[in-house]
């Protein structure tokens, strides 16, 4: 069962989007929660459960409802999630979705741009040291994202990105992402058609090509 204090700021999060959806034109989109669907966040808590995840990466956290399931996911275990977001006023909502969740301790925001962050934390990092990483920004990037970020997923580990099938607008950049991911030979990939598609990319151990 989901902590009622977890639950309540998820919900609430799910009310304001859904209020955003609904009345499209009343919310600028530089202030709309642009969060995954709960069945996604459900799915991901769950496979994190099962990996026993902990050490998360993401990058896009938006007002931190993506993160709030991670979190959720390793609230019982001495795990970290590191999150990137460029848009201020986006960090001070999620921060403080974080703090009445609960969750706050288990979360670093790192604020900039993506690719500039991810070669910091590339610096910083050991290879091999994610056990998620979760790919949820500007669809341009994806590539660059991933092949940036692959280097420090563990094997065994897993890539995940959103908005594979949906909003249609994506769907060239996700495909070339897609078909990207699945060229690679130590990957094993696949979309799961829930919500906006997310693909889930496993990185092949050494033992099991």
């Amino acid at each position: 069962m989901i902590k009622s204090k977890i639950d309540s700021v998820l919900k609430r999060i799910e009310e304001q989007e859904k209020f955003e959806q609904e009345n499209p034109h009343q919310v600028p989109n530089s202030e709309k929660v642009l969060a995954i669907g709960r069945d996604t966040g459900i799915f991901y808590n769950i496979l994190l459960r099962n990996m026993k995840a902990k050490n998360i990466l993401e990058i896009g956290m938006s007002t931190g409802y993506s993160t709030i399931w991670f979190a959720e996911a390793l609230s019982e275990k001495d795990g970290k999630i590191i999150t990137i977001e460029h848009d201020e006023q986006k960090i001070e909502r999620a921060k403080n979705n974080f703090e009445e969740a609960g969750v706050d301790n288990f979360i670093e925001i790192r604020k900039g741009d993506a690719l500039e962050v991810l070669s910091e934390i590339c610096k910083k990092y050991p290879q091999e040291f994610f056990d998620f990483v979760f790919i949820d920004a500007d669809k341009e990037r994806y590539i660059q994202y991933f092949d940036s970020v692959f280097p420090l997923v563990k094997p065994s580990g897993v890539v995940g990105a959103d908005n594979i099938l949906y909003p249609e607008r994506f769907q060239k950049l996700t495909s070339r992402y897609v078909e990207h991911v699945r060229k690679n030979p130590k990957i094993r990939s696949v979309t799961i058609p829930i919500d906006n598609g997310e693909e889930i990319s496993l990185k092949l151990s050494k033992s099991n090509p």
